[in-house]
Protein backbone atom coordinates (compact mmCIF):
# COMPACT_ATOMS: atom_id res chain seq x y z
CA UNK A 1 0.00 0.00 0.00
CA UNK A 2 0.90 3.45 -0.88
CA UNK A 3 2.26 6.02 1.30
CA UNK A 4 0.52 9.48 1.27
CA UNK A 5 3.48 12.61 0.81
CA UNK A 6 2.88 15.65 0.88
CA UNK A 7 3.60 16.07 -3.06
CA UNK A 8 0.72 13.41 -3.42
CA UNK A 9 -1.68 15.27 -0.93
CA UNK A 10 -3.20 17.26 -3.70
CA UNK A 11 -3.74 14.73 -7.00
CA UNK A 12 -5.34 15.83 -9.63
CA UNK A 13 -8.40 14.78 -8.93
CA UNK A 14 -8.40 16.54 -5.75
CA UNK A 15 -7.20 19.81 -7.70
CA UNK A 16 -9.62 19.76 -10.20
CA UNK A 17 -12.95 19.35 -7.42
CA UNK A 18 -11.24 22.41 -5.68
CA UNK A 19 -11.22 25.04 -8.94
CA UNK A 20 -14.86 23.91 -9.38
CA UNK A 21 -15.65 24.18 -5.64
CA UNK A 22 -14.16 27.68 -5.94
CA UNK A 23 -15.62 28.97 -8.97
CA UNK A 24 -18.99 27.48 -8.19
CA UNK A 25 -18.67 30.01 -5.04
CA UNK A 26 -18.34 32.73 -7.23
CA UNK A 27 -15.46 34.82 -6.33
CA UNK A 28 -14.72 37.58 -3.64
CA UNK A 29 -12.97 40.63 -5.84
CA UNK A 30 -9.83 40.66 -3.83
CA UNK A 31 -9.40 36.90 -4.97
CA UNK A 32 -10.85 37.84 -8.36
CA UNK A 33 -8.23 40.32 -8.79
CA UNK A 34 -5.27 38.29 -7.45
CA UNK A 35 -5.32 34.57 -7.90
CA UNK A 36 -8.54 34.06 -10.51
CA UNK A 37 -6.33 32.41 -12.95
CA UNK A 38 -4.31 30.14 -10.52
CA UNK A 39 -5.04 26.85 -9.02
CA UNK A 40 -4.84 26.73 -5.10
CA UNK A 41 -2.27 24.65 -4.91
CA UNK A 42 0.18 27.73 -7.13
CA UNK A 43 -2.07 30.10 -5.55
CA UNK A 44 -1.51 29.18 -1.77
CA UNK A 45 2.60 29.58 -2.02
CA UNK A 46 2.76 32.54 -4.23
CA UNK A 47 0.30 34.40 -1.44
CA UNK A 48 2.87 33.18 1.32
CA UNK A 49 5.93 35.05 -0.65
CA UNK A 50 4.37 37.80 -1.72
CA UNK A 51 3.04 38.18 2.22
CA UNK A 52 6.48 37.78 3.59
CA UNK A 53 7.40 40.72 1.14
CA UNK A 54 4.65 43.19 1.87
CA UNK A 55 5.45 42.28 5.61
CA UNK A 56 8.51 43.26 5.49
CA UNK A 57 7.94 46.23 3.54
CA UNK A 58 5.64 47.86 5.71
CA UNK A 59 8.33 47.74 8.70
CA UNK A 60 11.07 49.03 6.69
CA UNK A 61 9.32 52.13 4.82
CA UNK A 62 6.85 53.10 7.74
CA UNK A 63 9.09 52.25 10.63
CA UNK A 64 12.38 51.35 9.99
CA UNK A 65 14.83 49.14 10.68
CA UNK A 66 16.61 49.46 14.29
CA UNK A 67 20.10 51.17 13.93
CA UNK A 68 22.02 48.59 15.56
CA UNK A 69 20.11 45.67 13.50
CA UNK A 70 23.26 44.41 12.37
CA UNK A 71 25.24 43.81 15.51
CA UNK A 72 22.03 42.63 17.12
CA UNK A 73 21.19 39.74 14.61
CA UNK A 74 24.19 37.79 15.71
CA UNK A 75 22.44 37.71 19.19
CA UNK A 76 20.45 35.11 20.82
CA UNK A 77 17.92 37.52 21.90
CA UNK A 78 17.11 38.62 18.21
CA UNK A 79 17.50 35.04 17.36
CA UNK A 80 15.11 34.26 20.02
CA UNK A 81 12.70 36.66 18.07
CA UNK A 82 13.05 35.28 14.97
CA UNK A 83 13.23 31.55 15.19
CA UNK A 84 9.55 31.48 17.62
CA UNK A 85 8.05 33.74 14.49
CA UNK A 86 9.38 31.23 12.19
CA UNK A 87 8.41 28.05 14.22
CA UNK A 88 5.14 29.99 14.61
CA UNK A 89 4.67 30.74 10.65
CA UNK A 90 5.57 27.53 9.81
CA UNK A 91 2.99 25.46 12.22
CA UNK A 92 0.31 28.20 10.93
CA UNK A 93 1.05 27.43 7.29
CA UNK A 94 0.51 23.96 7.44
CA UNK A 95 -2.71 24.82 8.94
CA UNK A 96 -4.11 27.27 6.16
CA UNK A 97 -3.28 24.38 3.46
CA UNK A 98 -5.13 21.81 5.29
CA UNK A 99 -7.89 24.69 6.08
CA UNK A 100 -9.14 24.95 2.03
CA UNK A 101 -8.55 21.14 1.57
CA UNK A 102 -11.93 19.28 2.59
CA UNK A 103 -11.12 16.03 4.69
CA UNK A 104 -7.76 17.09 6.09
CA UNK A 105 -6.96 17.81 9.73
CA UNK A 106 -7.03 21.47 11.17
CA UNK A 107 -6.18 20.54 14.64
CA UNK A 108 -3.87 23.19 15.83
CA UNK A 109 -2.22 20.88 18.79
CA UNK A 110 0.77 19.09 16.79
CA UNK A 111 1.07 22.11 14.19
CA UNK A 112 2.00 24.80 16.42
CA UNK A 113 3.63 22.59 19.54
CA UNK A 114 6.95 23.43 18.54
CA UNK A 115 6.27 27.43 18.49
CA UNK A 116 4.00 26.75 21.42
CA UNK A 117 6.87 25.22 23.73
CA UNK A 118 9.51 27.30 22.37
CA UNK A 119 8.03 30.53 23.51
CA UNK A 120 6.89 29.23 26.86
CA UNK A 121 9.94 28.07 27.40
CA UNK A 122 10.98 31.97 26.93
CA UNK A 123 8.45 32.91 28.68
CA UNK A 124 9.50 31.02 31.81
CA UNK A 125 13.41 31.08 31.56
CA UNK A 126 14.55 34.71 29.54
CA UNK A 127 17.34 35.05 31.12
CA UNK A 128 18.17 38.14 29.30
CA UNK A 129 17.12 40.68 32.48
CA UNK A 130 15.05 43.08 30.66
CA UNK A 131 12.03 44.27 31.24
CA UNK A 132 8.65 42.72 30.63
CA UNK A 133 6.70 45.92 29.50
CA UNK A 134 9.50 46.49 26.95
CA UNK A 135 12.27 49.31 26.55
CA UNK A 136 10.20 52.08 26.92
CA UNK A 137 6.90 53.25 28.45
CA UNK A 138 5.17 52.80 24.88
CA UNK A 139 6.88 49.44 23.84
CA UNK A 140 3.48 47.40 24.18
CA UNK A 141 1.14 49.40 22.33
CA UNK A 142 3.84 50.02 19.75
CA UNK A 143 5.04 46.50 19.29
CA UNK A 144 1.54 45.27 19.08
CA UNK A 145 -0.06 47.51 16.38
CA UNK A 146 3.05 47.78 14.67
CA UNK A 147 2.78 43.67 13.92
CA UNK A 148 -0.70 43.96 13.44
CA UNK A 149 -0.57 47.08 10.71
CA UNK A 150 2.22 44.61 9.19
CA UNK A 151 0.40 41.74 8.51
CA UNK A 152 -2.96 42.99 7.31
CA UNK A 153 -1.47 42.97 3.71
CA UNK A 154 -0.85 39.30 4.35
CA UNK A 155 -4.01 38.70 6.27
CA UNK A 156 -5.78 39.66 2.50
CA UNK A 157 -3.73 37.55 0.28
CA UNK A 158 -3.85 34.68 2.32
CA UNK A 159 -7.68 34.97 2.01
CA UNK A 160 -7.55 35.72 -1.23
CA UNK A 161 -5.49 32.67 -2.06
CA UNK A 162 -7.95 30.80 0.07
CA UNK A 163 -10.68 31.14 -1.69
CA UNK A 164 -8.85 29.21 -4.11
CA UNK A 165 -9.33 26.00 -2.16
CA UNK A 166 -12.21 24.48 -0.82
CA UNK A 167 -12.55 25.94 2.73
CA UNK A 168 -15.64 24.46 4.81
CA UNK A 169 -15.32 26.30 7.75
CA UNK A 170 -14.75 30.10 6.84
CA UNK A 171 -14.64 31.44 10.52
CA UNK A 172 -11.90 28.92 11.10
CA UNK A 173 -10.08 29.33 8.06
CA UNK A 174 -9.94 32.83 8.60
CA UNK A 175 -8.41 32.75 11.40
CA UNK A 176 -5.80 30.15 10.56
CA UNK A 177 -5.15 32.96 8.15
CA UNK A 178 -4.88 35.84 10.51
CA UNK A 179 -2.42 32.99 12.65
CA UNK A 180 -0.02 33.04 9.77
CA UNK A 181 -0.58 36.62 9.07
CA UNK A 182 0.35 37.76 12.38
CA UNK A 183 3.70 35.58 12.38
CA UNK A 184 4.72 36.83 9.14
CA UNK A 185 4.26 40.44 10.53
CA UNK A 186 5.96 39.66 13.61
CA UNK A 187 8.53 38.25 11.64
CA UNK A 188 8.79 41.34 9.95
CA UNK A 189 8.73 43.02 13.28
CA UNK A 190 11.75 41.69 14.56
CA UNK A 191 14.16 44.15 12.66
CA UNK A 192 12.98 47.22 13.77
CA UNK A 193 11.92 46.45 17.69
CA UNK A 194 14.38 47.23 19.92
CA UNK A 195 12.59 45.07 23.29
CA UNK A 196 14.67 41.92 22.94
CA UNK A 197 13.09 40.08 25.67
CA UNK A 198 12.08 36.63 25.27
CA UNK A 199 9.21 37.06 27.43
CA UNK A 200 8.48 40.46 26.39
CA UNK A 201 8.25 38.13 22.43
CA UNK A 202 6.40 35.64 23.98
CA UNK A 203 3.54 37.38 25.88
CA UNK A 204 2.99 40.85 23.41
CA UNK A 205 4.20 39.45 19.98
CA UNK A 206 1.73 36.72 20.87
CA UNK A 207 -1.17 39.00 21.84
CA UNK A 208 -0.23 40.81 18.55
CA UNK A 209 -0.50 37.25 16.63
CA UNK A 210 -3.90 36.83 18.42
CA UNK A 211 -6.03 39.83 16.97
CA UNK A 212 -4.57 39.39 13.65
CA UNK A 213 -6.04 35.77 14.03
CA UNK A 214 -9.71 37.49 15.42
CA UNK A 215 -9.35 39.57 12.70
CA UNK A 216 -9.21 36.90 10.10
CA UNK A 217 -12.43 35.03 11.42
CA UNK A 218 -14.21 38.35 11.18
CA UNK A 219 -13.04 38.69 7.48
CA UNK A 220 -13.35 34.95 6.94
CA UNK A 221 -17.02 34.56 7.72
CA UNK A 222 -17.92 37.27 5.22
CA UNK A 223 -14.87 36.45 2.33
CA UNK A 224 -14.94 32.18 2.93
CA UNK A 225 -18.32 31.36 3.50
CA UNK A 226 -19.66 29.88 0.57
Amino acid sequence: MKTATASNLINPNTEDLIRRLADEAGGAPIAQGLFERLSFRLALPLSMFISVVSAFAVVTFVIGPRPELIDMALTWTFQFKVLAMLLLAGGAGLLVRNAAIPGLSTAPVRALLPATLFLLVGLAFDPSGFPLTGARTMSIPNCVLAIVLASLPALLLLLAAIRRGAPTRPVGAGALAGLLAGSLGGLAYTIACINDGAAFVAIWYTLAVAIVAAIGAVIGNRLLSW
